[in-house]
């Protein structure tokens, strides 16, 4: 059958994916074919499946019962066919989880190819309001190059689709509509900021405290916490701070928390609170988590803010003991709270802590890798085409500044020559460089976004060997195998 289709699609210059072709339902089949530069699914069935934009004016027939057609892959025929078929994404059910941001729309099919291997739940559709800007994309796009990518490889295992650092509601509804099952909510801009406030200030805020977050207050000071390796105890003091910084941002924990409700059967909710300078206390941990279990709000996991540095596109910075023992704080609190899990942002490519974080957290946690997908496709183009490299390398550095606004990195132009060195290693060991190219997407992709785009379809295989092993590189830190 499939040697019947690919004949007839190689008339017309298509080329199928043969991992691709599943089965859908009784005698309706789904595969993914590419011509040229565009990828687009094919649909074999008996029936009369009524998508939009057929390629061929009529079907072609392959037997008495069997006819075929190929379509571009728009919202509107994901719709129709997950309506039916239940190809898009769902919620985590499993301990452990990994997100795969891509910010090309080209990646999936490749990260699958890793994450298959081990006993995680993958998390594919993983992107930010701020990405989506600087790549000129929306959710339901990145939501449909990543289902795409799970037909072409013919995987057939649940997945999860992650709308990242949600801060309003703008973005939230678009998240929703698109069919997303994760929201991670980005409460840095809801913080009330303690770090310069007076005690007089703190007492003066915390009289408008509501009477939830007085009564946590109340019932954890001086309370000992069998966390850690030694235990904690709570301090007044502290987690009165927490709850003036962090009561406004749970009044916008409730108001997403409503409106997901309303609109969702079900869904996984990330708490982020680990944008800023601020290393998350335990005392800021209990209120949070305590605040919206007292409030009926249940959430996937909490993203705490660690100690060190968690840059883009290198490995931790900072004292591996200690990230250890506040880990295990934070974890053991999960525990005594119960019902989500720890999840670890920045987690590109962190692999002094890995083990550490997976050995800890009993295997029950959610990692975010976003750009270290995107930095494999500059690998590719630095071992391939050194002129091109060239080429993206000053337009970067160009555009340094502009870059640093969105992403907390520490490279400066000082740190750059103005031409690259190209000796064959610079790319692959020099963290600067790593950095540079990973904050830089934005402008690239602007200005060059399509010749990355053909070249990466150009060398596919070799693409999809880096992005696949690259990841996998990830995952066996993280679950420690050789």
């Amino acid at each position: 059958m499939v040697g019947n289709v690919s004949s007839v699609l190689k008339e017309s210059g298509f080329q199928i994916y043969p991992d691709s072709l599943r089965k859908l339902g009784e005698n309706t089949y789904i595969f993914v074919v590419k011509k040229q530069k565009e990828k687009m699914i094919g649909i074999l069935s008996n029936d009369e499946l009524k998508l939009k934009e057929p390629y061929f004016s009529e079907n072609k027939k392959i037997s008495d019962n069997l006819q075929f057609n190929v379509y571009s892959f728009t919202f509107d025929n994901y719709v129709t066919l997950n309506g039916r078929f239940h190809i898009g994404p769902t919620i985590c059910r499993e301990n452990a989880s990994f997100g795969t941001g891509d910010r090309l729309g080209l990646a999936t099919a490749a990260q699958l190819d890793a994450l298959k291997k081990f006993n995680v739940f993958p998390i594919l559709a993983q992107q930010s309001p701020r990405e989506l800007v600087k790549t000129n994309r929306d959710f339901k796009d990145v939501l449909l190059k990543v289902v795409l990518g799970v037909l072409e490889t013919g995987y057939i295992g649940h997945y999860g689709a992650d709308a990242d650092h949600i801060k309003d509601e703008k973005y939230l509804l678009e998240g929703i509509d698109a069919g997303y099952t994760m929201y991670t909510l980005d409460l840095s801009e809801q913080l009330f900021d303690v770090s310069g406030a007076t005690s007089l200030e703190i007492k003066e805020k915390a009289k408008t405290l509501s009477d939830v977050s007085r009564k946590i207050v109340e019932d954890f000071s001086g309370k000992s916490l069998n966390v850690g390796f030694g235990g904690h105890l709570v301090s007044e003091d502290e987690l009165l701070k927490s709850a003036v910084a962090y009561e406004a941002a749970m009044k916008f924990v409730e108001k997403v928390n409503d409106i997901l409700k309303e609109k969702l059967n079900d869904f996984d909710l990330e708490i982020s609170i680990d944008e800023g300078g601020k290393v998350t206390t335990l005392e800021d941990h209990l209120f949070v988590a305590e605040y919206l279990h007292r409030n009926g709000i249940d959430f996937f996991s909490i993203a705490p803010k660690f100690p060190g540095e968690f840059e883009k596109a290198i490995d931790y910075v900072g004292d591996v003991n200690e990230f250890e023992r506040e880990l295990k704080k934070h974890y053991d609190l999960t525990k005594l709270i119960g019902g989500y899990k720890l999840s670890l942002h920045s987690g590109s490519d962190k692999f002094s802590i890995y083990k550490i974080f997976s050995q800890t957290t009993e295997k029950n946690f959610h990692i975010k890798t976003s750009g270290t997908s995107w930095l494999q496709a500059v690998n590719l183009i630095y071992k391939s085409d050194k002129e091109f490299y060239r080429e993206l390398y000053k337009i970067a550095l160009s555009n340094l500044e502009e870059s640093k606004k969105s992403y907390k990195v520490l490279i400066k132009k000082d740190d750059f020559k103005d031409e690259p060195e190209l000796d064959n290693s610079e790319f692959i060991i020099r963290p600067e460089i790593k950095q540079l190219f990973h904050i830089s997407f934005g402008v690239l992709l602007d200005l060059k976004g399509k010749e990355i785009k053909d070249m990466l379809y150009d060398y596919e295989e070799e693409h999809y060997k880096m992005v696949s092993d690259n990841i996998e590189n990830h995952l066996k830190e993280i679950f420690y195998e050789k």
